[in-house]
């Protein structure tokens, strides 16, 4: 699957797969980055909605994640165009806490994008990207698994009307799969504004959420060897929700990626 000349992408686990324990206060944050490393992975996803102790704990959880030489990425469910002021003063505050964390990288929906090109919400969303850059972090915009800010079209167009180092993609191969789109042509239309991917399995029947590496039907070793033709390194986190057993999840994930 790896390029000869790259190295190997990172692997991150994602709080998404410990959801459920993380809501019901069974397991914490710290935890879970322990469990990351513990279990072979090279970092993990941290998501404010389900941390409730975020804004007293970011730095702690550098340190932890640190002093495990584990990578960290934060994710957000705000969106680049937000309605409101509120909305981007809540963006800039995911910014902030991506930065505190040591997070290159910030995942952000699209929300409804302008229909006109001309709309000062390009000019606010633009200055909400300079400011990423200010705090040495990128937008990692993912194509949503609905609408609007689910499909390569509207994904390109924001990438196309702001061009600019601090925002690039994370290419979500279940939510272009879910849209019904070529995922390795989505991949090689995006090219270098990938910055971040999350990888995962669909059974393929409609509504069913995704599943780990390996036990749908995706063809992962085709999508895989497509992100990993890309010439610049990123992660690759999983995205799947863990059941009732998540580590077992992970550990058949990182498998499945070991014998490709």
């Amino acid at each position: 699957m790896s390029t000869p000349d790259l190295p190997r992408r990172p692997i991150l686990i994602s709080v998404m797969q410990f959801e459920d324990r993380l809501k019901a206060g069974s397991m914490s944050v710290f935890d879970v980055i322990e469990t990351a490393k513990r279990l072979g992975a090279d970092g993990v996803e941290l998501r404010r909605e389900t941390w409730p102790n975020w804004q007293q704990e970011l730095g702690a959880a550098r340190a932890s994640a640190d002093g495990l030489a584990l990578l960290v990425a934060y994710a957000t469910h705000v969106t680049l165009f937000s309605a409101d002021e509120q909305g981007q003063q809540v963006l800039r505050q995911d910014i902030d806490a991506a930065s505190t964390l040591g997070s290159p990288i910030l995942r952000v929906f699209q929300g409804p994008a302008p229909a006109e090109d001309g709309d000062s919400q390009w000019a606010t969303a633009r200055a909400v990207v300079e400011y990423a850059a200010s705090q040495n972090v990128v937008i990692a915009l993912e194509n949503y698994v609905g609408m609007p800010g689910g499909k390569l079209a509207e994904i390109q167009r924001v990438l196309n009307l702001i061009q600019h180092p601090a925002l690039g993609t994370n290419i979500d191969i279940g939510n272009y799969n879910q849209h019904g789109q070529d995922v390795i042509e989505a991949i090689q239309a995006l090219g270098d504004r990938a910055v971040y991917s999350h990888i995962k399995d669909k059974t393929g029947i409609s509504g069913e959420p995704p599943i780990y590496l390996g036990a749908g039907q995706m063809p992962l070793p085709k999508i895989l060897a497509a992100l990993d033709a890309l010439p610049q390194s990123f992660p690759y986190c999983f995205e799947f929700r863990g059941g009732d057993d998540p580590e077992a999840a992970i550990e058949a994930s990182l498998a499945y990626l070991q014998q490709l």
